[in-house]
């Protein structure tokens, strides 16, 4: 193996050890046991249409709702004030670990770019 080829190797090597101990901080995200809800909470702002409503002078009315998609479409429920709290803290749990996912992801398929690379360089022809 030619010098360059060997240099180029030992940076793809070293590439991937430093790739695999990123996932380490994820995990305990993944194996948590808390439950979590898909979806989204916000505050939903409205006109009702009455002519003489506070909302037509601009203080339109205010309900907290949440939001996910279920079968391709987006579906809003209203959120009691006593769930408020609850649902924040679930859909949090629930981004957070989608997040996590996401990097899990990117840090494997950048992984296999790299171990793709490697052997590249490693293979000879027969």
């Amino acid at each position: 193996m030619q010098q360059r080829a060997r240099r180029h190797l030992s940076r793809l090597r070293q590439t991937l050890v430093q790739l695999k101990d990123q996932p380490g901080h994820l995990l305990p995200i993944f194996l948590e046991d808390s439950p979590m809800v898909k979806g989204n909470v916000y505050p939903l702002r409205r006109k009702c249409g009455k002519a003489y409503c506070r909302c037509v002078e601009g203080q339109p009315h205010v309900t907290l709702v949440h939001s996910t998609n279920v079968e391709g479409r987006t579906r809003l429920w209203t959120v009691p004030k006593e769930r408020i709290e609850e649902l924040h803290l679930l859909t949090g749990r629930y981004r957070r670990f989608r997040s996590a996912r996401a990097k899990f992801v990117k840090l494997y398929v950048a992984m296999l770019r790299t171990i793709n690379a490697i052997e590249q360089v490693r293979k000879k022809e027969p």
